[in-house]
């Protein structure tokens, strides 16, 4: 009797056994998607380093979607192009009537004010769009600010699509090449803060000793609005955008989103 109950012991446990390894063979891997992020460069050609609110960011989008990140920094143009050919989804996106053809976009996760940077005398009050009216605007070479300014660019205003490297912005508004540079900043709204962010973590991470004696003034207020979202070209990755558009929506009623955004500018 003892050798047929361990005998039916052993049995059931195979069972159990064999049925929790189909079960591990069944289960859908978890979701692993390459995001495209902005190459960011100082004055020596090098990478700034990615900021920790960055990353606390990127962790918090990862653990509320369920979806692996593989993070991949990239001039922004050619991650526009991985993320056209399929290959992954692009971080910090703007809208833009082109891109609205053939990107999908997630929820927009956070709004940012565009402002205008200056330097020199006289100081220049741009207080409006209209403002820009004949002038050179600098932006990042690829970038978009919104629907707003993708209606004007190059009609009010001239776009000139600088580099990657932010020193060499600023040098271009110290030589006169350009009448402006647009900046975005999230979550600082007055014209003191932003204008403070600017010239210290900016410049100080642009890593050009030579710009710590310049001082760069601000709009008194933002000259566009925008958002950021996640982004795929269309017809890919829409599962992952559905998983990320959840965690926003739910981050949003929670307000754990806008926890997390604080003090990433």
């Amino acid at each position: 009797m003892f050798r047929f109950i361990l005998a039916f012991s052993l049995f059931l446990a195979s069972i159990a056994i064999a049925q929790r390894a189909d079960a591990l063979e069944t289960q859908p891997p978890a979701t692993h998607v390459k995001v495209f992020l902005q190459e960011n460069l100082n004055a020596s050609g090098g990478q700034i380093p990615t900021t920790p609110e960055l990353i606390r960011v990127l962790k918090y989008f990862e653990k509320q979607s369920g979806v692996k990140f593989e993070l991949i920094i990239l001039p922004w143009k050619r991650a526009q192009v991985e993320t056209l050919a399929g290959k992954g989804i692009i971080f910090g996106f703007s809208k833009s009537m082109e891109r609205l053809k053939h990107y999908t976009f997630s929820d927009a996760y956070i709004e940012e004010g565009v402002w205008a940077v200056t330097y020199g005398s006289p100081y220049p009050d741009y207080r409006s769009i209209a403002d820009l009216k004949g002038k050179t605007v600098a932006t990042g070479r690829g970038f978009s600010h919104g629907l707003e300014f993708d209606q004007v660019r190059d009609k009010l205003f001239t776009v000139q699509e600088d580099s990657a490297s932010v020193a060499s912005r600023f040098r271009k508004l110290i030589l006169k090449r350009s009448d402006l540079m647009l900046w975005p900043v999230r979550e600082l709204s007055r014209h003191a803060e932003v204008e403070k962010y600017l010239n210290t973590t900016v410049v100080s991470d642009a890593n050009d000793p030579e710009l710590q004696n310049y001082h760069f003034d601000v709009s008194q207020k933002p000259l566009f609005y925008d958002s950021n979202h996640f982004a795929s070209a269309k017809g890919h990755f829409e599962a992952v955008l559905g998983k990320i558009n959840t965690a926003i929506r739910r981050g949003k009623k929670n307000a754990s989103l806008a926890r997390i955004m604080h003090g990433y500018h």
